[in-house]
């Protein structure tokens, strides 16, 4: 029976085992099913050698690769919970995030080496698995409710929430991800998003695998190599965000065969109209979606004859689920009422990881709480209307003001500081500090250089604005939406 990623593999290897599963962009390096399927056993054999077992995390520290695959499926087949790191983060990110989960073992590769020797757990190159070779007794991982994944996301108050992912989550994204996106074994599906985010390793990847298809992997994302990727490879679809898709335009576009692409997918952010019609006039059928780590991730699904006409929608609910717009007293809204999108399903998060309260403040009487604003039209497609959280999005990586206001206010110079996200032609948003000093100068360079040790990248804001106060309301808070209409 399958239940899970391992069982898509081990199923493939035994029907068709010389298919190729994975492919490496640059190097041309493949895994066939049945190769992917032996070197999951002998990865598991040498991870349970180390003393890794049914439940215990092991977190994985690497750029994209065909062993973050073959990681996978060993810790699945030990029912041990697959946990990848982002890279982007802060050493003492990342720290928190270890102390949190406390894994068996941080896998790493060679560039991650010094940094994973940092965080208190035993760590091991991903190279010393090369010669792994064995079987070993395989774990409760059939069991639909035990944990595949533990992905973490950006928590709004700085600490970063662990979602728990069970197989039973995998397993039903991936059946109605086949379904929405018509997915078929002879698919070639191009991944460069990092597999440490649900986009990356569950939008697409983990559908393909369960289709029996070929996933073609990049390290990280470059707009030209992706282009000639898909020309040479014969991608037939992708996943990305809008920054990417408009850096694709850029990198010459048009300089390529790309005829065998039949659906691009995009996401983590909204689409921008004359990014989607530079892609539609092309030919494309390119349709835009919703999903988050907790749910899904692929939630919604757009007919491709309904893409002009359903411009701004993401769609129907997929096939296996179910999603609505609830106003405040938990009643369906009608069509046209804005209100909070909600959603249920199988493909909804077993929690969050020692976070119990976190997940029932926001998992209610069988729904999901988004805590995203959306409405239906006469149709029923849905259209996401805004976001009740403060979080902003910037090139398709999700941002909490709150977490980096507590870095910018730790600064010894800061008296307040309060960061929202503002219009950016390249990110969609980028993060603009509006900061009232507590001496008389303050040098902004200072600052994002202070921002720049504790925060990852996409974190650091990319403008300061000095000012002597901020607006507030009655009770002391600060007004956001005062210095929302003076910044953009």
């Amino acid at each position: 029976m399958i239940t899970g990623a391992a069982d898509f593999v081990q199923q493939w290897a035994r029907t068709a085992p010389w298919r190729v599963a994975l492919r490496d962009a640059v190097t041309g390096a493949a895994r066939t099913y049945g190769e992917l399927d032996a070197r999951g056993w002998a990865i598991a054999h040498a991870l349970a050698s180390h003393g890794v077992k049914a439940g215990d995390r092991v977190a994985l520290l690497a750029r994209n690769s065909l062993e973050t695959f073959e990681i996978l499926v060993a810790c699945l087949r030990l029912g041990a919970v697959f946990t990848p790191l982002n890279w982007r983060l802060a050493t003492a990110e990342l720290a928190d995030i270890a102390a949190d989960c406390a894994p068996r073992l941080v896998l790493h590769d060679a560039v991650e080496a010094d940094r994973a020797g940092s965080l208190g757990v035993p760590p091991l190159a991903v190279a010393a698995l090369d010669d792994a070779r064995g079987q070993a007794a395989g774990g409760p991982g059939h069991d639909p409710e035990a944990l595949a994944m533990l992905l973490y996301t950006s928590g709004t108050t700085g600490r970063p929430k662990g979602v728990m992912v069970p197989h039973r989550q995998v397993f039903w994204n991936a059946i109605n991800t086949v379904y929405a996106c018509d997915l078929q074994a002879q698919d070639r599906v191009l991944a460069f998003l990092p597999l440490f985010h649900t986009g990356g390793i569950n939008c697409l990847a983990l559908p393909a695998l369960y289709r029996g298809a070929t996933v073609v992997l990049m390290g990280a994302f470059d707009p030209e190599l992706a282009l000639r990727t898909m020309a040479e490879q014969r991608i037939t679809t992708t996943v990305a965000v809008p920054t990417m898709y408009g850096m694709l335009l850029e990198a010459g576009l048009d300089r390529y065969d790309l005829t065998s692409v039949h659906t691009l997918l995009c996401g983590g952010a909204p689409c921008p109209d004359p990014l989607l019609d530079a892609w539609l006039d092309r030919g494309f059928c390119f349709r835009q979606g919703f999903g988050m780590t907790e749910v899904g991730p692929n939630c919604f699904s757009l007919p491709p004859h309904l893409i002009r006409r359903k411009r701004g929608s993401v769609g129907l609910p997929v096939l296996h689920g179910d999603a609505a717009v609830l106003g405040p007293d938990g009643a369906r809204l009608p069509p046209g009422s804005v209100g909070e999108l909600c959603l249920a399903g199988p493909h909804v998060a077993a929690g969050y990881w020692n976070r119990p309260a976190d997940f029932q403040a926001v998992y209610r009487d069988g729904w999901f709480h988004t805590g995203d604003l959306a409405a239906t039209d006469e149709d029923g497609f849905f259209r996401i209307a805004g976001r009740q959280k403060d979080m902003f999005i910037s090139g398709g990586e999700n941002v909490y003001p709150a977490e980096v206001e507590s870095v910018i206010q730790g600064h010894p110079d800061v008296e307040q500081v309060a960061v929202l996200g503002v219009p950016d032609e390249r990110w969609g948003e980028v993060g603009l500090a509006v900061i009232v000093p507590r001496g008389d100068a303050l040098d902004a360079e200072v600052i994002l250089a202070w921002c720049r040790a504790r925060l990852a990248k996409f974190k650091v804001p990319r403008r300061i604005a000095l000012v002597d106060a901020l607006p507030q309301n009655a009770s002391g808070k600060v007004e956001k939406a005062t210095l929302r209409a003076r910044y953009r």
